[in-house]
């Protein structure tokens, strides 16, 4: 059975949360609520602990178990804020902590899904419109608002969305969560770094950024996740296994010791060449250097064309300043069942930026988008992959 989280804030739309439990009762989806202390001007407690089992907490509740807002958070596959006012939007974009509602929030290890509710003029105000952007861009998703009839008695954008909408977002994220609870995913991130001397090496400008956002992405969606990273200065993402390698070579030792993957996704940007002779001793800079490059080993590909090694659903990267051609055939040439393509140029400045532009390449489609945010691209690389899965299990 699936545990939801709702969290009902003050707004006259929050007397709606009572059919959207109905709803959930009726897909056998177990649900608790936190009703904030403004929500309790608007509904009566009582309702709601008949519709939930008793499963209802407010700010008291905190006193009896300091914890809370943890436990409420682990317990749960999903949390959705509905209807989500102004204020409590305003305090998770900006770190506020200051009740049960946003303190649950920040600690928060799930997907977040919010449902707005308020005044059209609330909704278009740029502090608000800047903290639903904020929001977005570290991949919380938006149910509505709609435009309607408002309880103000006002007509514009700000009325919460009807409940069968907020019903399919609840229940096309349990979906996913469901896909890839406990899957085995393995993500590479990162550069690796290639030696000439004790002191010098060859490497690439890749920040990891990408790789990492994907890895916390799936352990989100509930997967268990091995994070195989080269030199970053990011800090894993918390309830992975982190493995910190230096080298091309070291990276594939590492990963052929992890057996029986599920997802493979291999963002990691790979030296193509190497040192032939590294020096044991720095060298002197007094004349020319010249340095014998070999070709480095191919991890893709000899992940992808060996049975053994080879996850269930393997997915590669593609930076290129050329066209999508190479990308297409890295997909056939490395057994992927996708390739994601990055086009490198001084409009898309993927190298240590938080945006990214992608395109998605399987066998039987492309799809482009737009650029976005890092943690919207993996965001929708998962989804690319639950859509594999749910037609192949």
């Amino acid at each position: 059975m699936n545990k939801i989280l709702l969290i009902i804030c003050g707004s006259i739309a929050a007397s709606r949360c009572k059919k959207i439990i109905n709803l959930l009762n009726d897909k056998k989806i177990q649900v608790s609520c936190i009703l904030t202390e403004e929500a309790k001007k608007y509904v009566k407690i009582s309702d709601f602990k008949k519709l939930v089992k008793n499963r209802v907490y407010t700010d008291r509740s905190e006193k009896k178990n300091k914890m809370l807002h943890i436990n409420l958070s682990r317990i749960n596959d999903l949390v959705i804020v509905c209807p989500a006012t102004a204020n409590t939007i305003a305090k998770l974009a900006n770190g506020y902590g200051d009740n049960l509602a946003s303190n649950t929030l920040l600690a928060s290890n799930k997907k977040i899904l919010f449902a707005p509710a308020m005044n059209s003029f609330m909704w278009h105000n740029k502090a608000n419109k800047k903290n639903v952007r904020i929001l977005k861009d570290r991949g919380h998703e938006f149910i509505g608002p709609k435009i309607g009839n408002l309880k103000c008695g006002e007509f514009g954008l700000g009325r919460i969305d009807e409940s069968k909408n907020i019903l399919n977002k609840i229940m096309s994220n349990l979906k996913i969560y469901n896909l890839f609870k406990n899957k085995k995913c393995l993500v590479t991130a990162g550069p690796t770094i290639e030696m000439i001397d004790p002191v010098r090496y060859i490497s690439n400008n890749s920040s990891g950024k990408q790789g990492f956002e994907i890895a916390n992405q799936l352990v989100l969606s509930g997967a268990k996740v091995i994070l195989v990273s080269g030199p970053t200065n990011l800090d894993p993402p918390p309830n992975l296994k982190f493995i910190k390698i230096k080298s091309a070579t070291e990276m594939y030792n590492k990963i052929k010791k992890i057996s029986k993957i599920d997802i493979g996704i291999f963002s990691a940007a790979v030296s193509d060449f190497k040192n032939k002779n590294i020096s044991k001793s720095k060298i002197k800079k007094n004349k020319n250097l010249y340095l014998s490059l070999i070709k480095n080993i191919d991890i893709l590909e000899k992940v992808g064309k060996n049975k053994k090694q080879r996850p269930k659903y393997l997915v590669g990267f593609a930076a290129e300043t050329g066209s999508i051609t190479y990308a297409k055939k890295k997909l056939i040439n490395k057994n992927c069942d996708m390739i994601v393509y990055n086009k490198i140029n001084n409009k898309n400045k993927v190298f240590e930026s938080d945006y990214n532009k992608i395109s998605i390449i399987t066998k039987n489609r492309i799809k482009n988008y737009r650029k976005m945010t890092k943690v919207n691209c993996a965001n929708e690389i998962i989804k690319n992959i639950n859509l594999y899965l749910s037609n192949n299990e």
